[in-house]
C-alpha cells in the first residue's frame, strides 16, 4: 500500500492514506493515537503479559492476546453521515467475536454530526480530521517519545494530505492557539515561540497560547517565521540572532542546547501595539463525548481572531 493510494474516491484515498501511515508506526504510537481518537487512554491492540495464570493449573511465561475490532467510516464531506450505512456496519460488529468492538466516524465535521446522536449506541465514535491533527501534534511534540525520522516524515505528510483535501481548516481562523505550557513563559521572556523543525503550521497572522485550562490574553502577531534555525551563539544577526544567543545563554530555563536545530517564530512582545491584549484569559470548558474534560488543544488548533476577542469560554470558539 503507498502512502497516497490512487483510488478513484476521496474517501478511499484518504482511509488508505491513513491505514498505510498507521501501519508504518510502532505499535505504541498507534495505540495513542487510536486511543485519543476513541477517546480510550487505555486502549489496546494487542496486550502483553506476564505470567498469565488466569486461576488455571500452569503459568505460562508470558502471553500476547488481541481481542479488538474497529470498523472505519471516513467522510471528506460535512453532514452526509448515514444512518443506514453506520447501522449496516453495527451489524457486523454484533457478528463479530471479538471483545472490543467499535465504530469509528472520521469526517470533516467541526461537531458531531446530528445521525449520530439518533444512534445512541456506545460503539459508535466520532472524530473529526482536526482531532487526528491535535493528536499527531500532542505526539510528535511529546518529549517522552522517541520518534523516527521517517515515523515524524509520515505523520506530518499525512496532516499535509488532510489540509489539501480541505479536510480541516477555515479561511476565517487567523490565529493559531498552541499548547503552551513551556511556551508561554517563553514568550514572555523571549518575544518568540520555538518548537520543532519544519512544523507545518497554516498561513496565520497570529499566535495564542493555552496553558494551564486557558487561552492567555496575549495575542501576539508573527513578525517573522524561520523553518530551520541552527541554535549557535553568534551565528545569526539581528533579531534572530539576538534570541538565539538569549536563549543559549538561559539553558537552566529554555531547555535549549548548542547545535540543535529549531522552528523560530519572532512575535510582538507583550507591549508592542501590534500584540492584541483580550480582557482576561479565556477559561476552558471543552468535554469529550463521554463526558470528561479535556484539553482545548494538545498540539495546536485554528481559531478566527474576533471570536477570541469576544470569547469568556472555549466552548464558545469553533476550533479547526
Amino acid at each position: 500500500m503507498s502512502l497516497f493510494s490512487t483510488y478513484s474516491t476521496g474517501e478511499n484515498r484518504v482511509t488508505a492514506s491513513v491505514l498505510a501511515v498507521l501501519k508504518s508506526l510502532s505499535l505504541g504510537r498507534i495505540e495513542r493515537l487510536l486511543g485519543e481518537l476513541l477517546e480510550q487512554s487505555e486502549f489496546e491492540l494487542v496486550r502483553f503479559q506476564n505470567q498469565p495464570a488466569k486461576g488455571g493449573e500452569s503459568v505460562p511465561d508470558a502471553m500476547i492476546a488481541s481481542s479488538c475490532r474497529v470498523l472505519i467510516e471516513t467522510k471528506i464531506k460535512e453532514g452526509v453521515a448515514s444512518v443506514r450505512q453506520l447501522r449496516s456496519h453495527l451489524k457486523q460488529l454484533d457478528d463479530a467475536s471479538e471483545g472490543t468492538r467499535l465504530l469509528l466516524v472520521l469526517t470533516p465535521d467541526q461537531t458531531p454530526p446530528r445521525v449520530l446522536e439518533s444512534m445512541d449506541d456506545p460503539r459508535v465514535i466520532w472524530a473529526s480530521f482536526e482531532r487526528f491533527t491535535q493528536s499527531i501534534d500532542g505526539l510528535l511534540e511529546d518529549e517522552r517519545e522517541v520518534i523516527s525520522e521517517r515515523e515524524a516524515f509520515l505523520l506530518r505528510e499525512l496532516q499535509a494530505m488532510f489540509e489539501e483535501e480541505g479536510l480541516i481548516g477555515s479561511s476565517k481562523d487567523d490565529v493559531v492557539v498552541v499548547a503552551a505550557r513551556h511556551a508561554w513563559p517563553e514568550y514572555q521572556r523571549f518575544h518568540a515561540y520555538v518548537c520543532q523543525p519544519k512544523r507545518h503550521f497554516r498561513p496565520v497572522q497570529r499566535i495564542a497560547f493555552y496553558s494551564l485550562g486557558r487561552i492567555n490574553e496575549l495575542i501576539p502577531r508573527i513578525l517573522e517565521s524561520h523553518d530551520e534555525v541552527l541554535f549557535e551563539k553568534g551565528r545569526h544577526k539581528g533579531r534572530l540572532g539576538e534570541l538565539v544567543d538569549a536563549m543559549l545563554g538561559r539553558p537552566e530555563i529554555t531547555k535549549k542546547e548548542e547545535g540543535h536545530t529549531h522552528k523560530v517564530m519572532l512575535l510582538s512582545a507583550p507591549d508592542d501595539p501590534e500584540t492584541i491584549h483580550l480582557d482576561d484569559p479565556i477559561i476552558n470548558d471543552k468535554v469529550s463525548h463521554s463526558g470528561q474534560t479535556t484539553a482545548f488543544t494538545m498540539g495546536q488548533c485554528y481559531v478566527a481572531c474576533e471570536a477570541l476577542k469576544s470569547a469568556k469560554r472555549t466552548s464558545e470558539l469553533t476550533a479547526d
